[in-house]
């Protein structure tokens, strides 16, 4: 429960309208969400999916039926007769707002934020798992959704929630008993201010290729988007940076806190990769850290998924965890549903089920995929709907060029013709591997 006097402190609005002293004991963002005569309603353009957005403005004739005590607005709303606090951010102050009104969760568990094009899930589940073995409670949010291991897991909406809903699940993990979570940190959540208030603990950069060019407009957008994740670690934590990407230089000048890298042997970086070997059920690697070399084993499958686990090993070892510790928490993570997930089949072939939907992605599965493959390597994919179209061609290039064979089939075309999008892919094609 906040007064208004509370919700003024944190919004801090230009103007007051109809100033009331109301009590507010939840907030919502959409009029489905309005809980009673004591929500706050804070009016924002919503992005919905695939750049389809739904202005604040849909809303008021439901909102004007719904009996909140008061909104948050970007300007004054004529003919709705209730408090008003008026503000040009109000994405901000819906962040700020769900952070008071769930009793600053963060500030309770350590909140360790990854984020990049690929490798987000794997490596917060592999974070999280790893916590918990090193007697750490850790939940994790992400794609897949919230889960705190052994107590609850539950799915989720978006990779990285609104806020509303976010600071929600950090404060049942918290009541729950965790010490720590572990959160994707999408370019979309950090574009439309999601983590707003969020003091996190660590952050990790896994790579930063092309994707969601449909929302950002630019690959400079998209990475600038990333970037602001390592301006919100607190002065105490840690941002783990991929030595190898070119972003990595950019990055560590604006982190707010102690830069610590993952590289290949040479790279210069913190913690490097000295050594590995690839199987067809498992990886193997050894790694060195300040003099000290040490062997890993992991049963996720590939290369990239090495370097996943390298961030997430580099974030503990800079957290005062031993080498040797993480190794024994590595080995028992099991793989994760859709990335580079295992099955064989029926005549003994064996297929890899991977959520790759961008260029970057589908190579690292291909060329792993290849290394692994001792007879012919298929690939079946397609590419999703309403996204960025650019990416098409590139991907079909890789599948051919990679694969023996390509068979392009439908993903998801939302409201695009199927069709076209597949004659997309096969501009950039070999046309006698498909």
């Amino acid at each position: 429960m906040a007064t208004i006097s509370e919700i003024l402190g944190v919004v801090q609005p230009e103007s007051v309208f109809g100033l009331a002293q109301a009590e507010i004991d939840a907030i919502a963002c959409h009029p489905s969400e309005v809980t009673g005569n004591n929500c706050l309603f804070v009016c924002i353009n919503e992005y919905l999916e695939y750049n389809k957005w739904q202005t604040w403005r849909t809303h008021l004739e439901s909102l004007s039926e719904s009996g909140v005590a008061a909104v948050v607005a970007p300007e004054k709303i004529e003919g709705l007769d209730v408090p008003q606090l008026i503000t040009p951010h109000p994405r901000r102050a819906l962040g700020e707002l769900s952070r008071l009104l769930n009793g600053y969760p963060d500030l309770y568990t350590r909140v360790f934020g990854v984020t990049g094009t690929n490798g987000k899930t794997t490596t917060t589940r592999m974070l999280a798992h790893m916590l918990n073995r090193l007697e750490t409670a850790c939940g994790s949010i992400g794609t897949l959704g919230i889960e705190l291991e052994g107590r609850f897991s539950m799915p989720g909406t978006y990779t990285t929630p609104l806020a509303p809903q976010l600071y929600g699940q950090l404060k049942h993990m918290k009541t729950e008993g965790a010490e720590a979570v572990a959160m994707e940190v999408s370019s979309h959540g950090l574009s439309l201010e999601r983590v707003e208030g969020i003091a996190f603990e660590g952050a990790i950069l896994t790579n930063v290729e092309r994707d969601h060019l449909d929302f950002h407009g630019t690959h400079e957008a998209y990475s600038e988007a990333k970037r602001q994740l390592f301006t919100r670690v607190r002065q105490s934590g840690l941002c783990v940076l991929n030595k190898e990407s070119p972003f990595c230089d950019a990055f560590a000048k604006t982190a707010s806190s102690t830069v610590i890298t993952y590289g290949k042997d040479g790279s210069g970086a913190d913690l490097e990769l000295v050594d590995f070997e690839l199987h067809p059920t498992k990886s193997l690697f050894t790694v060195k850290y300040k003099g000290e070399t040490c062997s890993f084993e992991t049963q996720l499958v590939g290369a990239f998924q090495i370097e996943n686990a390298m961030s997430a090993i580099t974030l503990l070892v800079g957290s005062g965890f031993s080498l040797g510790r993480i190794a024994e928490a590595l080995v028992s993570f099991p793989s994760v549903c859709g990335r580079m997930e295992r099955f064989t089949l029926p005549n003994g072939a064996t297929a890899i089920v991977d959520y790759a939907h961008n260029p970057d992605g589908l190579k690292h599965v291909l060329e792993n995929c290849r290394l692994l493959c001792k007879g012919r390597l298929h690939v079946v994919f397609g590419c999703g709907g309403d996204r960025d179209r650019g990416k098409r061609p590139l991907m079909g290039g890789l599948a051919t060029d990679i694969a023996d064979i390509a068979w392009i089939t439908s993903d998801n075309p939302r409201t695009e013709d199927p069709d076209q999008i597949i004659s997309e892919i096969l501009t950039g094609c070999d046309s006698d591997q498909v």
